[in-house]
């Protein structure tokens, strides 16, 4: 851990899960989805003038390795998101969930990921600006920002290669603080049977309206990731934070007037996809 002296990554970026569209005034909506992330870049810098070896098992670099090193992070996590419009056009929400995480952190020879078996947690609040509504001709437009706080710990690490024998237990908790801004844009599309419009101009006839609404979204967002992973055996810290900027889509889907599913993903150091359903109370 002393070999540290600051981790900077784009870790665990959050999708929105929601698109530009403005609810109605005192509107309640709850949304249930899962988040993943793969192969999530996270830049050590590294400046290693200690020993080898990392005391009370703790996991460090190899002791020729300096400037940046690369590690990977792997998770997922099911959430909760709770959001609220009291008025016009400010959404308020929280979000909460359980999940692990994983980090592989590269050694002179040999790759380390760090595991645990207790999951991790995620709480977090956000508010989002509508600044211009859905209508036929021009899409919605919304700015959101959100704080979001999660913590994993780490008590098993596997190898890449060496002894059979060597100790893999550590005692690490990894935390993460991270503030996003995100600007997007949606629009509503209703997709009409042509066939069932054919036959309501031929009969007169007011019939079941077979439509398919699609609501695709899109933006840019930008994070900032503080992370600090604290060794609980000798109580050193390597922390660090580093900015991102990526671009996001989603696709929502309406089943019913208050139920809807949609999934989203970005792609910048790695990739961060979810999927979900969401329950609007009025």
């Amino acid at each position: 851990m002393g070999a540290l002296l600051l981790l900077e990554g784009s870790v665990e970026a959050q999708n929105l899960n929601t698109s530009a569209r403005q609810l109605p005034q005192g509107s309640l909506k709850v949304s249930a989805y899962y988040q993943g992330e793969q192969d999530q870049a996270l830049n050590f810098n590294v400046n290693n003038s200690g020993s080898c070896s990392s005391p009370n098992g703790s996991v460090g670099f190899g002791c020729d390795q300096s400037g940046s090193v690369e590690a990977k992070g792997h998770g997922g996590q099911g959430l909760v998101k709770m959001v609220y419009q009291p008025w016009d056009s400010f959404q308020y929400y929280a979000v909460g969930g359980l999940g692990s995480y994983s980090l592989n952190v590269p050694s002179t020879t040999i790759t380390n990921q760090l595991t645990g078996d207790t999951p991790g947690w995620i709480l977090g609040a956000g508010v989002k600006a509508v600044l211009a509504a859905d209508t036929q001709f021009t899409p919605a437009i919304a700015v959101d920002a959100s704080l979001t706080h999660s913590q994993y710990a780490f008590n098993r690490r596997f190898p890449g290669g060496g002894s059979p024998t060597q100790n893999n237990d550590v005692n690490q908790q990894l935390g993460l603080w991270q503030y996003q801004v995100a600007i997007e844009a949606s629009h509503l599309f209703t997709i009409v049977d042509a066939v069932t419009k054919q036959e309501q101009k031929e009969t007169g006839l007011a019939l079941v309206n077979p439509s398919i609404k699609l609501e695709p979204y899109g933006g840019v967002k930008w994070t900032r990731t503080q992370a600090d992973l604290h060794d609980l055996q000798d109580g050193s810290h390597a922390g660090g934070q580093q900015d991102t900027i990526s671009p996001f889509v989603g696709l929502r889907i309406p089943a019913y007037d208050h139920e809807a599913f949609f999934a989203e993903a970005s792609f910048v150091d790695g990739y961060v996809y979810s999927g979900g359903m969401e329950i609007r109370f009025k």
